[in-house]
């Protein structure tokens, strides 16, 4: 099976890549086997947030910390639409649940293809989009073939202005305190609501912030 075949079922607004098993780390390789023993091949499929409203993360009975958002919800039903080309090609695949379920990181698994890479914020950057990229992962017994390269350049450009602004100070040039940024999510009290680090990073289209006006009665 070809990648070419992937990406013609996909929107625009999507990208898609593949990483071979074996060019995992050990303790990556185990844990994604613990889904899919017969893995061969790790589909990452990335959306692009082009609008505000996508990020919007609402609570909601899901496999993400009980919240959801319109991106999240479309990049679920695109990797969904992946699934069912695979499976009916005659091989078997397996959708990895988010982070807090699967302790698979998709923002390392990205990193491993041409998407682009982890900034300094924290934050998968894609070569175009920057910090606007909504992630999931799709595992196969598939052997997915592509002309595409891997590796690629850097692309934070490492100008600190999300170390400056980062109001948790969870950001420093030594590395990221996942702590402070969870407990700043906790005093908004809205999950995933701090978009500080991604709004100050020059790189990608930064979507229009939405603003919230009151109604008078």
């Amino acid at each position: 099976m070809n990648l070419t075949e992937i990406e013609d079922l996909i929107p625009e607004c999507c990208t898609a890549a593949k990483i071979d098993i074996n060019e995992c780390y050990r303790k990556e390789k185990r844990a994604l086997e613990e889904f899919a023993p017969s893995v061969k091949s790790i589909i990452v499929l990335g959306h692009h947030i082009i609008n505000a409203r996508e990020w919007i993360w609402t609570h909601m009975k899901s496999e993400r910390g009980n919240c959801t958002c319109i991106a999240d919800l479309h990049t679920k039903d695109i990797i969904k639409k992946i699934k069912n080309y695979v499976e009916d090609e005659g091989y078997n695949s397996k959708i990895i649940p988010y982070p807090e379920v699967s302790g698979v990181r998709f923002k390392k698994l990205a990193a491993k293809t041409h998407m682009g890479e982890i900034g300094d914020n924290f934050l998968f950057l894609h070569k175009d989009w920057g910090p606007w990229i909504h992630l999931r992962v799709l595992l196969t017994d598939a052997k997915i073939s592509s002309k595409q390269e891997n590796s690629m350049d850097e692309v934070c450009i490492h100008c600190g202005k999300c170390i400056e602004a980062c109001p948790a100070n969870a950001i420093s040039q030594n590395g990221f305190d996942s702590q402070k940024c969870r407990e700043r999510q906790e005093e908004l009290n809205n999950a995933h609501s701090c978009e500080i680090c991604a709004r100050i990073c020059p790189l990608g289209e930064t979507p229009e912030k939405i603003k919230l006006v009151q109604v008078d009665e």
